[in-house]
Formats: C-alpha cells, structure tokens, sequence
C-alpha cells in the first residue's frame, strides 16, 4: 500500500480542538530518550503524550480523536500517541523504521503544524509528506518511514495512530 495524502481531514472546530489542547501549554509532555526504541545511535529524544497504549485509554484526551477514528474507518486500536519535537540547528533524520509488524494493521500520521519537517518513507519514489495542519497520511504499518525534524518553527507536533481498520 503506498503511503495515502488526506488534506483538510477533520472539520474547523474537530482540528481546533485537537490542536489547541496539545499546543497549550498546561498539557503533560513525557521525554523519551530515544525516537527509535530499538536504535543503538539514536541520541536525539522527544516528548510524547500517550492517548492509547497497552489495551488501554491513558489520557482524556482521547476523547478528541473521535472524530478522526470516525474518518479513518479505525477499528482495534494498538497505539496513538502524539510528539512533539523542539526545533534543531540542522535537520535530523532518525532512523528509517516501522511501527509494528502486523500484516493488516494502518499507522496514520495526523500533522497539527506547519513546519518544514517531514515524514519520509523507504520506498521506491523515497515520498515525502511535509507537516502541514489537518493532513494525514495513512500506510501499512510494515512501511518503513523516518522523522525528519524541523529547524524553522519551535515546535513540530503530529498524532501518530496506529490501528486495524473495521
């Protein structure tokens, strides 16, 4: 499946909803010192806020992605996260990488922001899907793809989902 580009995805208030709670400034960010769990050079980390991980809701935040899992056709879910990542001198390119390995399972990328940082895929046209607000892109989570940061805006914030679709 080649990586899919939806623009303007949500509705004007769904996506000011969503973007404003993770662009307050009360909102819990958590540092992870790695982008890549499983990388032996990976010394640049982010922040996360988890909204699903293990089975589980773990922010009431999650609430706001109703509207978004409507439009994916999402069904079991596996993770959803969002990061953020803080402006860099130069660009940083992590690791290529997928998110899972299931075989019918979808990883989406939502942008809240735009940045000239990216998203990038090891695949034959090497695509790359700038962060711009209300986009999303969609793959099979197999597909390799790396984060290419930002060294134009503070901050660089997308939701990353990943899910079995209905």
């Amino acid at each position: 499946m080649k990586p899919q580009i939806f623009k303007g995805v949500l509705d004007k208030q769904n996506f000011e909803n969503i973007k404003n709670f993770f662009m307050d400034i009360n909102t819990a960010w958590f540092y992870q010192p790695k982008m890549i769990t499983s990388s032996s050079n990976d010394d640049r980390g982010f922040f996360s806020h988890a909204l699903f991980h293990d089975n589980r809701i773990t922010s009431d935040a999650f609430a706001l992605m109703e509207s978004l899992l409507d439009k994916l056709n999402a069904g079991p879910l596996i993770n959803i996260r969002a990061n953020l990542n803080i402006k860099l001198d130069k660009q940083y390119f992590s690791e290529f990488h997928n998110d899972y390995t299931y075989d019918e399972a979808l990883t989406a990328i939502y942008y809240l922001n735009k940045n000239n940082g990216y998203t990038e895929f090891d695949n034959d046209e090497k695509t790359k899907v700038y962060s711009e607000p209300n986009k999303i892109v969609v793959f099979n989570c197999k597909l390799k793809h790396r984060m290419v940061s930002q060294t134009d805006e503070n901050r660089r914030l997308l939701i990353n989902l990943n899910y079995f679709p209905k």
